[in-house]
């Protein structure tokens, strides 16, 4: 591969690394990108140096492949602008001018970070949850035509999409194609991991990448990135939604995204497990003799206020509810004399028989 040329539109004279690019970059950086980058700016200001793809793989004893990569990656941030011929070969890396990264005077926080145009900074892939950003997965990205033919000649991407066509059963579309590129790329889901969304859906019947997408943007945002992970996750959810397909009497069809969004908030918002859950829906049964996900959603906001986790904790917050209950006296019924100011007095008893004799009696004298 022939040399890259290197240019700039400031007027640097010496290696500086950017105090933006350390606030906001390199912290949430794969480590090997950050290489990259700062042997870029080391060769962008030594007029005795060159740069080239296979160079620098040598250095860093990397891939070619992992040297694009680690290009791309900068250039989605927006910190590199790479040009290519019309062969679709790189030429040239262009490093925009630092003035406009960030505006005049902002500060940088670790926990915002800002970047060019705003484009969100993504945290990298780790083998462990719960290292999701707050703000959620970046929005996803549309590669162009010349960039996809690019990707696709990368031999993971090609087995990648080839799996993929395998269990969806067509051809990609570009669409199809983008969706999953941005799986990958942007919320730096393994190949593995990628695989096993696709497979689960189809196996459950869904091929279309929208729900997949769903389902991806929800692991990234709990910061799954592991099939393990997954496989806990969908386990716990399913035995979940099975506790309450048996409750609820719920056969012959899937649960609609309504009725999912409860699921969802049982399971994660208020980490019930499906014993508790189909607790609720048999005694929403019980109640209003009909399905209702309200209903039980009510039943089981008040369980979780009062910090039940078990299905000892609700047998327990029963026990209370009835001792509370007897403590109430009980209210009078209809039939009993009401007190008001006519009757707050001692009442007279009578004998009714004594009173029908005595009329009797008063009608013959």
């Amino acid at each position: 591969m022939a040399d890259i040329t290197l240019h700039t539109d400031n007027e640097l004279q010496r290696t500086v690394v950017p105090n933006y690019f350390i606030d906001a970059y390199m912290v949430h950086a794969n480590g090997e990108y950050v290489k990259v980058y700062l042997y870029l700016l080391r060769c962008m200001n030594d007029p005795m140096m060159s740069f080239s793809v296979s160079d620098a793989a040598d250095k860093f004893e990397h891939t070619e492949k992992d040297v694009l990569r680690a290009l791309r990656y900068w250039e989605k941030m927006r910190l590199l602008r790479l040009e290519f011929d019309e062969n679709g070969e790189l030429t040239g890396i262009c490093f925009p001018d630092a003035s406009n990264a960030l505006p005049a005077g902002s500060a940088v926080s670790p926990a915002q970070p800002a970047t060019v145009a705003q484009t969100p900074v993504k945290a990298d892939k780790s083998p462990s949850r719960g290292n999701a950003r707050a703000d959620g997965p970046s929005p996803r990205r549309t590669y162009s035509a010349a960039e996809l033919r690019r990707l696709k000649e990368e031999s993971d991407i090609q087995e990648l999409l080839f799996v993929a066509e395998h269990y969806i059963g067509h051809t990609l579309n570009p669409t199809e194609m983008n969706a999953i590129l941005y799986w990958k790329e942007e919320l730096h889901f393994s190949g593995d991991l990628i695989d096993y969304l696709i497979e689960s859906c189809v196996t459950k019947n869904h091929k279309s990448v929208h729900y997949m997408e769903k389902i991806a943007l929800s692991w990234a945002k709990a910061g799954i990135t592991t099939v393990t992970a997954a496989k806990e996750e969908s386990s716990a959810h399913n035995g979940l939604a099975a506790a309450v397909r048996r409750a609820f009497g719920i056969q012959g069809r899937d649960f609609v995204p309504y009725e999912k969004s409860f699921l969802d908030k049982w399971q994660k918002e208020f980490g019930f497990d499906g014993e508790i859950a189909a607790c609720a829906c048999e005694r929403t049964i019980r109640s209003i003799h009909q399905v209702s996900f309200e209903y039980a959603d009510s039943i089981l906001k008040n369980w979780h206020s009062h910090g039940v986790r078990t299905m000892q904790d609700v047998q327990a917050l029963d026990a209370l509810h009835q001792e509370r209950t007897r403590e109430i006296p009980p209210a009078r019924t209809g039939n009993g004399p009401r007190k008001n100011r006519f009757n707050d007095f001692p009442q007279r008893s009578y004998d009714t028989g004594q009173l029908e004799k005595e009329l009797l009696n008063y009608g013959i004298n």
